[in-house]
């Protein structure tokens, strides 16, 4: 009689055991939520892979515009040294005109490589936040200031936890950018 009132017990516990385990639901919710999580890692990885790439890209740029623009200015200078040996101001007064004109044209072609940077930030940013579990995007702004330097993240969330997670998001995609996180909380 002990005897079976102990198989009994061992077989009421596992019963127990087994109903009290996580449901099927459950189940599937944890597994949407690690796919979701792995998804957002990915995002995250590719978007700081861009954002790199744009990066390089621009300092690249500036720099062959920099190259570029200090050689048209020594050739218009050693032009404007010939010009004035032989007598033509006029010819000059282009040249350094020229030269001018094409150092302006290296700073606007770094303005826009930097406003392009900034952009593909703004777009990293975004897509990270879209990724983020517990943290609607929609109701979230972000701006890249013009350097490229510094995130701003404004609008409302849920929750303080949904705060957090958009400005962790977004240091993880910022390309070492500052994040201003002046998100509210309703």
């Amino acid at each position: 009689m002990r005897r079976n009132m102990s198989v009994v017990a061992v077989l009421l516990t596992a019963t127990l055991l087994t109903a009290c385990g996580p449901s099927a639901a459950e189940r599937q919710a944890e597994e949407a939520r690690k796919a979701a999580e792995a998804a957002a890692r990915q995002v995250e990885a590719a978007t700081a892979q861009a954002t790199k790439h744009v990066e390089a890209a621009t300092k690249e740029m500036s720099a062959q515009m920099q190259n570029a623009a200090a050689e048209m200015t020594k050739s218009a200078g050693q032009m404007a040294d010939a010009a004035k040996a032989s007598g033509s101001d006029a010819a000059v007064a282009a040249m350094a005109a020229g030269a001018g004109a094409a150092a302006a044209a290296a700073d606007a072609t770094r303005a826009a490589a930097a406003m392009a940077a900034g952009a593909a930030t703004t777009a990293a940013v975004k897509t990270a936040l879209a990724a983020t579990p517990g943290v609607d995007a929609s109701t979230i702004n972000v701006d890249t200031s013009v350097d490229g330097k510094t995130v701003t993240l404004t609008g409302t969330v849920k929750t303080a936890a949904a705060k957090a997670a958009a400005e962790k998001s977004a240091l993880g995609v910022s390309g070492g950018a500052t994040v201003r996180n002046q998100l509210t909380v309703h």
